[in-house]
């Protein structure tokens, strides 16, 4: 139902569009339509400017290589949780390559990850 409103709506905007064209071209072209006609093609000379001066600093923001590479990521510390509790692992690489872990707390409060033995082999 949305689509035929648009629809209807935009055959509607053309006809009144068209109207419109109508109308001025029934007009006598006199100081203030050349004015207003000299104003609208500067604001259309400056549009089209800008748009190509915005163009061209893209152009060198991308040579320079800036947008194309990835930002440097820090290395990831894997010492203390988000609590500031602290972490005792087999290594971040390990864990990452690990199919199970299981995470514990031993007594003094420390979160513990450990390889799972067994489970998902």
């Amino acid at each position: 139902m949305r689509n035929f409103f648009h629809i209807v709506i935009s055959i509607c905007l053309w006809i009144l569009f068209g109207y419109y064209w109508y109308v001025v071209g029934q007009r006598q072209v006199n100081l203030a339509s050349v004015r207003a006609i000299g104003i609208l093609a500067l604001i259309t000379l400056l549009g089209v400017l800008v748009t190509l001066w915005w163009i061209a600093h893209n152009k060198k923001l991308a040579s320079r290589n800036r947008r194309q590479t990835a930002p440097v990521t820090p290395p990831e510390t894997f010492g203390t949780d988000h609590l500031g509790r602290e972490l005792l692992s087999p290594g971040l690489d390990v864990l990452k390559q690990a199919a199970s872990i299981v995470v514990d707390v031993d007594g003094e409060g420390r979160k513990v990850y450990s390889l799972a033995e067994g489970i998902g082999d």
